[in-house]
């Protein structure tokens, strides 16, 4: 099967300091305790003084959610509850499975690949059963399929911006738990489940609605946490010199043109602070790969054009 770790595989490993997700190790440490955390107690980790906490990028996306949640006073109960689901295998549905073909199968998992890749995945999956596909799912790269994992490909392989919504039930206050996608671009089919969901849910129940996209974001737009990035294999070998080149005094202006959306240039010869939110938004958009080509201006009037290749087919 494919997953976000076929492009980056290196999403698995420990990198990231906790203390660069603005939570004390007290905190983490008593939300282990409780059993928020992927992982279970070791009694001789739980003082928070013996040890540093490194994250990878599964963990520190979950770690920002729970952060967010309690922010809003969100009882840790319903946190374990969308802890189990966000942990679990994403579901496939059996009934549909059973009234659609092989090749509609694959098709429908060739949503989720992007372009330039599909027709290699589609020859891979050939000749295969649904029940045989199904049991491909590397046993290392199960957090890959798992919800949470879903999250991460909407975001860093298909670039859509998906929510996580928490519905709880007015008339049996159970919790249900929903990945929306809040796209310009989503199909008209994307569009009227999105409505169902809302219509049904807005005026009944209580919803809480989690931006992923805003979540991912922060890993992208602070400064302290681009090495790590950079380790991960999110930025390639091109965006690592854009990335250069905004600590690079001999660089006078960035232009970027957007997919969807506007041109952008950042002149440096009249901003005093390139480090700060001229910075942020350079590193969300290369991260985000949200740019078709991206022109660098340096003070010799010398310059450096770089193409966003993964999407020109899309």
């Amino acid at each position: 099967m494919v997953s976000v770790l076929n492009y980056y595989p290196l999403l698995t490993e420990k990198k990231i300091p906790l203390s660069l997700l603005d939570v004390h190790s007290r905190v983490y440490f008593n939300w282990k305790k409780e059993g928020l955390l992927n992982e279970t107690v070791n009694e001789d980790e739980i003082d928070p003084k013996r040890r540093k906490v490194f994250l990878n990028v599964f963990d520190a996306l979950w770690i920002l959610i729970i952060k967010e949640l309690r922010n809003l006073n969100i009882d840790l109960k319903t946190i374990l509850e969308l802890k189990r689901f966000l942990f679990s295998l994403v579901q496939f549905d059996n009934e549909k499975i059973a009234q659609i073909s092989i090749e509609e199968f694959i098709d429908s998992l060739l949503e989720n690949v992007p372009f330039e890749y599909q027709e290699a995945v589609r020859q891979k999956f050939a000749e295969k059963s649904i029940e045989a596909l199904i049991d491909m799912i590397d046993e290392e790269m199960v957090i890959a399929f798992n919800y949470i994992g879903s999250l991460l490909t909407d975001v860093l392989l298909l670039h859509k911006a998906v929510s996580l919504v928490i519905i709880k039930e007015k008339a049996s206050s159970e919790l249900d738990f929903v990945i929306v996608k809040n796209n310009s671009n989503a199909t008209i089919k994307e569009k009227e489940e999105l409505y169902e969901i809302y219509s049904k849910h807005l005026s009944n129940d209580i919803l809480i609605n989690i931006p992923i996209l805003s979540l991912v974001n922060q890993l992208f737009e602070d400064e302290n946490l681009e090495k790590y990035c950079v380790g991960f294999g999110l930025f390639n070998s091109n965006e690592k010199k854009l990335l250069k080149a905004l600590h690079d005094d001999s660089c006078k202006k960035i232009s970027i043109i957007k997919y969807d959306s506007e041109n952008i240039t950042f002149d440096f010869t009249k901003v005093i602070d390139i480090k700060g939110d001229n910075a942020k938004e350079i590193r969300k958009i290369l991260g985000l790969k949200q740019y078709e080509k991206v022109e660098l201006t340096y003070r010799n009037d010398k310059h450096l054009v770089i193409k966003n290749t993964k999407r020109e087919n899309n």
